[in-house]
């Protein structure tokens, strides 16, 4: 979490919410960390490049992404 600098505070609640709640989406981080939209996007972006989010709905919008830490591999 070191590596997301200014972020990491707002990194260490997601991760807790990703234990709670292995599957996402950008509004539930937005809701339960009290961030912006851009904020949530750019803490997903972080997960995916660390290898610890998965989108998985294949969509544009209404994305949900799984904490692939917890979670069996989806296949897809």
């Amino acid at each position: 979490m070191l590596e997301l600098g200014k972020r990491a505070a707002n990194a260490r609640q997601m991760l807790n919410l990703l234990y709670r709640k292995p599957v996402v989406s950008a509004a539930d981080i937005e809701k339960a960390l009290s961030v912006s939209t851009p904020t949530a996007n750019a803490l997903i972006r972080d997960f995916e490049n660390l290898g610890m989010l998965q989108e998985i709905t294949g969509q544009q919008r209404g994305r949900a992404y799984a904490f692939d830490r917890y979670l069996p591999p989806v296949s897809g």
